[in-house]
């Protein structure tokens, strides 16, 4: 049994903390595992396996917490209050300057050691949050690793400082690799390919909950992720538009949260666009994306498309943008269909398959003969372990 500690910042909804929870799930069957938390919040933090100890980041003193705001000032009193003050200031100042690196070594000396020593550490975030350099210098461990969950990876220049301090990157597909050493050559030999690990059986028994939400009158479209320029909210939109002015009968529902709720709805009301309903986030969207008619992802960027994968393992057929790490996942007509991140181009590619009834049977009869057991990536983790 390998004692093992892995790192995120919060629990709160979003793909990373999904796959991390089925990580957790798997990994803690064999092995001692820690998880270790900024703050001890989120909606997934009730999933998290019971055998799994929680410990979060800890300050010698409470001002220098990383989630304080400048408003916090209200918290502390007499020279508390003027120490506050300037060091919010310097961190403001980094910002201002995009000084990442400067920013997390202002706060790292206020971040007490982890007690406790580790076979392997693990940031499973990434993202250029300062939990990687929480990991690098206030865990000791005999080997250590972070993950890239995304194509887009400039910013691991927040933390340069502190890849030295790490042996393996892994990335969530062979796109995310291949764009991560395109970028930084020099993490060719750390960078390595560990697949999202998918509970497949429990997926199904949860798409069996019973929803009266679609219409047998239309046709039925559903999407799941956070509303972010990343997923091209706004893209969908405009196919829906497309969608609407040639007369086709549908209903899109769109499953999740974000930042751009606000300005997506108004965009929704300018076009009229009745039949696209937010949702908001729901714990179990699996029943919502078995019963659709399409599932589809309108994003700009990916980093492998869990949502995809959780589609494929439901037998939904899939249309989704062409990109790199999304053609790991569908073979175009074989197990789903690719399309050009074009709002004409994806609602002529919504229409033409709805009407050919032959094409969808046999995607839903390729879609049941794959293999989506993932566990044998761990293998990955023992052997850097024994490295």
């Amino acid at each position: 049994m390998k004692k093992i500690l892995i790192a995120t910042p919060y629990m709160h909804t979003g793909g990373v903390e999904v796959s991390l929870i089925r990580f957790l799930k798997e990994i803690s069957v064999n092995n001692d595992i820690t998880l270790l938390l900024l703050k001890k919040e989120g909606i997934y933090l009730k999933d998290i396996p019971k055998n799994v100890k929680i410990v979060t980041v800890n300050y010698d003193n409470s001002l220098y917490d990383y989630d304080n705001k400048i408003a916090d000032v209200i918290n502390f009193h007499g020279f508390d209050k003027v120490k506050y003050l300037i060091f919010r200031i310097k961190l403001k100042l980094c910002l201002m300057f995009n000084n990442w690196d400067k920013y997390y070594k202002l706060i790292l000396p206020h971040i007490k050691d982890l007690e406790d020593n580790y076979d392997l550490a693990i940031d499973f975030h990434g993202y250029g949050h300062i939990v990687t350099s929480i990991v690098a210098e206030k865990v000791e461990a005999k080997k250590k690793a972070f993950f890239v969950h995304d194509e887009k990876c400039e910013w691991i220049t927040k933390i340069k400082s502190w890849i030295n301090d790490y042996n393996r990157i892994y990335c969530v597909s062979k796109a995310c690799r291949q764009t991560l050493i395109k970028d930084f050559p020099f993490l060719f030999d750390k960078a390595d390919v560990f697949y999202n690990i998918i509970d497949y059986k429990e997926i199904r028994e949860r798409a069996l909950e019973k929803i009266d939400t679609f219409s047998s009158d239309v046709i039925n479209l559903v999407t799941v992720g956070r509303l972010e320029w990343q997923k091209g909210y706004d893209i969908l939109l405009l196919v829906a538009k497309r969608l609407k002015e040639r007369n086709f009968k549908f209903n899109w529902f769109v499953i999740g949260d974000g930042t751009l709720k606000t300005d997506l709805e108004k965009m929704k009301v300018k076009y009229g666009l009745n039949n696209v309903i937010f949702l908001g986030i729901k714990k179990n969207p699996f029943p919502y994306i078995k019963n659709a008619d399409f599932y589809i992802q309108t994003s700009r960027h990916e980093g492998f498309g869990l949502a995809i994968m959780e589609a494929k393992i439901l037998g939904t057929v899939v249309i989704a943008t062409d990109l790199n790490c999304v053609k790991e996942q569908i073979t175009n007509n074989e197990n789903g269909f690719l399309c050009e991140l074009n709002p004409t181009r994806f609602a002529d590619k919504i229409i033409e398959i709805s009407k050919n009834k032959e094409l969808i049977k046999k995607i839903k009869e390729n879609l049941s003969d794959e293999n989506f057991d993932y566990t044998s990536q761990f293998e990955k983790l023992y052997k850097l372990m024994e490295e």
